[in-house]
């Protein structure tokens, strides 16, 4: 499959932070259009605001509530109005509360499947829609190394990206006749304000049981080869560590990560203590 154009029109969810906020500004940068989408309207407005991209005719903000697949419909609409066409959508905007299942709400598995699953889906749908008639795009859905092996209290979560992974490998072979990529992209731990609010939740010590959490810079770096490369499917962590491989080793062999849960949940627990005392580490 071919690289992406050198000027590509780009719709990056969950740009009001973390890694969305991150690719936005770097595609930007990399000479492509951006469409930077987020529920917190603020947030959108403070990456204009501190890129001085307020007036910038090849980047703009739109609000967007990933639940709602009418809202996709539009936002895609108007992708394809501003700039002529859509060629990447990087489906990144996510959701985590850890808990254990016994004592989760409902409305928190609500809240993983609707945002995390569902709003892939229909982001997934709305963007192939708008490809397939170009006979070329990408698709990138970001699942979670969570999405290849078990994390205890971290179920709902894990479950979500689970279903992430699944969809996004089955319909790859879907819109691969059409000329348009898939790949779904999972990293380990990310330091990110989601990974902050994980550490103060004993139920998320797993999270931290590895030798540290990627950077944003690192994330950035697999992303943007990813747009250039296409894999079907990239699994993130840090260099020289063994947790993507622990991972796949894990999703072939459940039981093996039964074994190994009770040192790593150690370790995290460890690590969640320094993270505290010192005030989080920032990405």
């Amino acid at each position: 499959m071919a690289e992406p154009q050198e000027h590509s029109v780009c719709l990056v969810t969950g740009a009001a932070s973390g890694i969305g906020r991150r690719m936005a500004a770097a595609l930007r940068r990399e000479g492509h259009s951006v469409v930077a989408a987020d529920i917190d309207e603020s947030g959108l407005e403070r990456l204009a605001t501190e890129n001085a991209w307020q007036s910038e005719p090849r980047f703009t903000t739109s609000t967007l509530d990933v639940r709602s697949s009418a809202n996709w419909d539009e936002i895609v609409e108007f992708t394809v109005a501003r700039f002529g066409r859509l060629d990447v959508l990087l489906n990144i905007a996510g959701f985590l509360c850890p808990g254990n299942v016994h004592e989760m709400q409902p409305e928190v598995f609500d809240r993983h499947l609707d945002v995390n699953v569902k709003g892939v889906m229909y982001g997934t749908r709305a963007a192939a829609r708008a490809m397939i008639p170009q006979k070329s795009g990408h698709i990138v859905n970001v699942a979670s190394i969570a999405g290849l092996s078990a994390v205890p209290g971290l179920s709902a979560y894990c479950a979500s990206k689970h279903a992430v992974r699944g969809f996004s490998l089955s319909v790859a072979q879907e819109l691969s006749a059409h000329g348009i990529a898939v790949t779904v992209f999972c990293p380990d731990a990310v330091e990110t304000p989601m990974l902050t609010l994980q550490e103060r939740y004993a139920e998320a010590a797993m999270v931290f049981g590895g030798p540290r959490a990627l950077r944003l810079p690192e994330v950035e770096a697999a992303l943007l080869r990813v747009l250039r490369v296409r894999p079907l499917e990239v699994v993130l962590d840090v260099p020289f560590s063994a947790r993507a491989l622990g991972a796949k080793v894990a999703n072939a062999f459940p039981r093996l990560m039964t074994l190994a849960a009770p040192l790593i949940i150690r370790s995290g627990r460890a690590a969640q203590k320094r993270r505290t005392r010192l005030g989080g580490v920032s990405g």
